[in-house]
């Protein structure tokens, strides 16, 4: 049967179809998802909608009327440059400022305040690198042990997301945030024994967000290099490295 679809990809008119269509795959997937953020964002911000006519306004109050797909565009352009502006100025002393003033004005608002918030905390969250309490720069990787001891256990990269020890059941224990791949932001907190944590500081929070929304592929390349000095806790063998213990002989005299 193998044999029979192997001459098949080879030799038949379908076959060679196939493996031209599965060639420029890669292509017509990145046109297709291209479109559809095109398609989504004019949807979102295009003409017709309550933020395109708001800048179709903006462009009309400079041409003036019968001019709706030009003033749709300028006022696209005056709203870039504003957000520009706008970054110059909130990498002053004045975003605190403006920061302050908005929350406090959208916070008056109950419908609008139970939107603003959440949405509010969690690009900060994720977008704020000052190092403040709730920052995401503020976790440290660590690597933690799961399901047993020595070369039986499971070991996961993860976040410490408090350096605050807690005691559940009388045992120590830290509060971890374990990812997920490919969106690390879809993982889960969990209570770890202290004992099985293990710092990893070669390692920075973007190096770890690398690994798993590429799924692995980038692990290599951002895990601690030096197996042979030991310096690292978590380190990268070069392939076609036999580990201790790694030959059947050695795992049949374990069992």
């Amino acid at each position: 049967m193998l044999d029979w679809i192997s001459k098949f990809w080879r030799t038949s008119v379908i076959g060679s179809f196939l493996a031209g269509l599965l060639f420029l795959l890669p292509i017509i997937l990145t046109v297709f998802i291209a479109a559809y953020i095109v398609s989504f964002v004019r949807g979102a911000i295009g003409p017709g909608t309550v933020l395109g006519d708001l800048l179709t306004w903006g462009g009309t109050y400079i041409l003036g009327p019968s001019q709706d797909i030009l003033s749709f565009w300028l006022g696209v352009g005056i709203a870039l440059a504003g957000i520009w502006l706008l970054g110059l100025i909130v990498k002053t002393r004045a975003k605190s400022i403006i920061q302050n003033y908005l929350d406090r004005l959208f916070s008056r608002v109950p419908l609008i305040r139970s939107i603003y918030s959440p949405v509010t905390r969690v690009v900060r969250l994720a977008t704020d690198r000052s190092g403040a309490p709730g920052d995401l720069s503020g976790m440290s990787v660590v690597c933690c042990r799961f399901f047993g001891t020595g070369d039986t256990g499971v070991d996961v990269l993860a976040l410490l997301a408090s350096q605050q020890l807690f005691t559940v059941a009388g045992e120590r224990r830290r509060l971890v945030y374990l990812p997920a791949a490919p969106i690390p932001m879809s993982g889960g907190l969990v209570f770890v024994a202290d004992t099985a944590i293990t710092p990893i500081p070669e390692m920075k929070v973007d190096d770890l967000l690398k690994i798993y929304v590429s799924l692995g592929a980038l692990a290599p390349e951002v895990i601690p290099s030096g197996a042979a000095r030991g310096s690292s806790p978590l380190t990268v063998v070069p392939p076609g490295t036999r580990l201790p213990g790694s030959s059947p002989l050695a795992r049949a005299e374990r069992v």
